[in-house]
């Protein structure tokens, strides 16, 4: 599945270029670059590692510091592929278009992914809704208590992300929305910003009165997670493959990849691709704990 911004992201004119800018590695064979988000750092890992059973002969180097730094990469040249939690930012494009001698980045969906909501184990709360996530997590919000949710009388501790993560920039957009004017709301101060994902784990499975959010693919046995209704008072949706596929839970998004320009099918990087949409690739999107594309 492959989506493009009209205006900014196109497949017209696009040239091959994410094959002539793959290196070679010390045995002399293709090297691959992949830079971007944190939240794909463990299946693109284990797309190289699984990868290596169909291409011996390709290196691929993968690295998740956050969305942002998969498309400075692209920007400065330093990688063939970002992985991408969130879309393409306008200024984003427009930077690896002029970087490319106009050749613009091409968007390829490669799974989805279900945000959770994290809490240490032993809170007794077990749902809540969109419009409370909202009141906890935004500038203004009213809830800052665990009794205001049916907790205990504790001041809730938040944990996020950092502003490099997609993860960071989606549930601001999907949970704290905007304001009257149209604007959008920031997160309320005193939140916290881990680094990656598991580092909000961690918060929240050492943190009685913690909550965070992250990709459902970071939970383990040390964590709990809320289940989440649209609407409040709304029927409470477990984070799942099966309802973040049947579209019931209502923090889900597509995880992305970019190349500059459409990569030819019989390059590197387009053969790479073609196996990760393919059923080899999209078998460790499922084993990963993410959702498949079909």
């Amino acid at each position: 599945m492959k989506t493009t911004f009209p205006s900014l992201l196109t497949v017209a004119g696009a040239t091959a270029l994410a094959l002539s800018s793959c290196g070679r590695d010390d045995d002399g064979g293709e090297k691959v670059t992949i830079a971007g988000s944190d939240t794909m750092l463990q299946v693109g890992l284990a797309w190289q590692d699984a990868y290596k059973s169909v291409a011996s002969n390709v290196a691929l180097s993968v690295e998740g510091e956050g969305s942002s730094t998969g498309f400075k990469a692209l920007i400065d040249k330093t990688a063939e592929i970002a992985h991408s939690s969130r879309q393409i930012k306008e200024s984003e494009a427009e930077k690896i278009k002029a970087a490319h001698n106009g050749t613009e980045a091409v968007e390829h969906i490669v799974g989805f992914d279900g945000i959770a909501v994290f809490m240490h184990p032993d809170n007794p709360v077990k749902s809540i809704s969109v419009p409370e996530l909202k009141e906890i997590w935004a500038a203004g919000g009213t809830i800052n208590n665990w009794n205001q949710v049916g907790g205990s009388d504790s001041e809730i501790q938040r944990m996020g992300r950092s502003n490099s993560s997609g993860t960071y920039g989606y549930f601001q957009k999907a949970i704290l929305g905007k304001n009257a004017e149209g604007k959008g709301l920031e997160y309320k101060p005193g939140t916290g910003a881990a680094n990656g994902s598991q580092g909000v784990v961690e918060f929240c499975s050492t943190t009685p009165s913690g909550i965070g959010y992250s990709g459902m693919s970071y939970k383990n046995d040390t964590v709990g997670w809320l289940s989440v209704s649209a609407e409040k008072g709304g029927e409470a949706i477990e984070p799942s493959i099966a309802n973040v596929q049947n579209k019931t839970y209502p923090i889900a998004r597509p995880l992305y990849i970019y190349t500059v320009g459409e990569p030819d099918p019989d390059s590197t990087v387009g053969k790479y691709l073609a196996w990760i949409k393919g059923e080899g690739g999209q078998e460790v999107v499922s084993a990963q704990g993410f959702v498949p594309l079909n």
